[in-house]
């Protein structure tokens, strides 16, 4: 937090503007772009009016590859708290604070049109490109079951085209296949039938609906939920992680497949909100979600971007 001499901080928060900018990034955690729409102003003028609140330590910045996203770093002080009310006092006056939802959840638009967009492609076109897993050492599989803590239920959260079906049919007793995109649970559902997966159940959806939520608990909960290449394509990705582990019985694990930190920009015209997470980021996201024995390490993998597998373990109840 600033440690600015406080004539030099009355004067830094006599500004409304930076008063707003406070106030929005103790909302979220905004890029610049997105505190450029919420204030009207171009993005030049966001970073020029955020850079002295930045100098003193008020807002911390971080790269995700070409975006800079802001968020207010608060301690308890009389004056920060007073000016923090007054901030949203502005931004509840103006609409920018009651616009803050709806431009995160913009975040995975362009995640959701290319998705939806695949489905003018031939799903049995789709299928025969895809790589086809060795039946012979799918057959082999229910050998590692025995090891598994528990076998009942796995939920495969962004499922796509069910490249993980044929590793986790073999070893759960019930399989629940969510996506978000009808074009690709299509695919996904010729993919089901061409390999024979009959304990595999498709459900259209998110991990945050109330309704698989709602299922999942009426059947105590999953063994496993399994979130591989899914968290780069989420507004709020604590959120997701959170939603995930609501969904494990105790004693279930939920494990996480995504990049490393990455500059491909490219990856955005795919629909990624983010370029990668840093290890640190994830473990810290499933430790509050709660879950212990977290582990974080590379995956290795011919993808690129690099890949990295996070897990952690819902806690028994004593």
């Amino acid at each position: 937090m600033t440690s600015a001499p406080r004539a030099d901080l009355f004067r830094l928060l006599g500004d409304e503007d930076r008063l707003r900018l406070l106030a929005l990034c103790a909302e979220e955690e905004l890029t610049v772009g997105e505190l450029a729409s919420l204030l009207g102003e171009s993005q030049p003028q966001i970073t020029k009016k955020s850079q002295p609140l930045r100098e003193v330590g008020l807002l911390s910045a971080r790269r995700d590859g070409t975006r800079t996203l802001l968020r207010s770093h608060l301690d308890a002080d009389v004056v920060i708290d007073a000016a923090l009310a007054e901030g949203r006092v502005l931004c509840s006056k103006d609409g920018s604070l009651a616009k803050v939802a709806a431009i995160v959840a913009a975040r995975e638009e362009l995640s959701r049109r290319f998705f939806d967009g695949l489905g003018a492609t031939d799903p049995a076109i789709e299928l025969d490109a895809a790589p086809r897993a060795d039946a012979e050492l799918l057959g082999w599989l229910p050998l590692l079951a025995p090891l598994l803590p528990g076998r009942t239920l796995a939920i495969d959260v962004g499922t796509g085209e069910g490249t993980l079906l044929p590793l986790l049919s073999p070893i759960y007793e019930r399989v629940i296949a969510v996506d978000r995109s009808p074009a690709r649970l299509a695919r996904c559902a010729a993919r089901i039938a061409s390999l024979g997966l009959p304990n595999v159940r498709l459900r259209e959806g998110d991990v945050e609906d109330s309704g698989l939520a709602e299922e999942i608990g009426q059947r105590g909960g999953a063994d496993l939920v399994v979130m591989a290449r899914v968290l780069h394509h989420a507004a709020r990705p604590q959120d997701a992680i959170a939603a995930a582990a609501r969904l494990l019985r105790p004693g279930g694990y939920l494990v996480i497949a995504d990049y490393l930190p990455h500059d491909d920009e490219s990856m955005r015209e795919q629909g990624d909100v983010w370029l990668g997470f840093e290890p640190a980021k994830l473990r810290s996201w499933l430790e509050s979600a709660p879950l212990t024995n977290v582990t974080v390490s590379p995956f290795s993998s011919p993808q690129r971007p690099l890949l990295q597998l996070a897990a952690g373990h819902k806690p028994t109840r004593n």
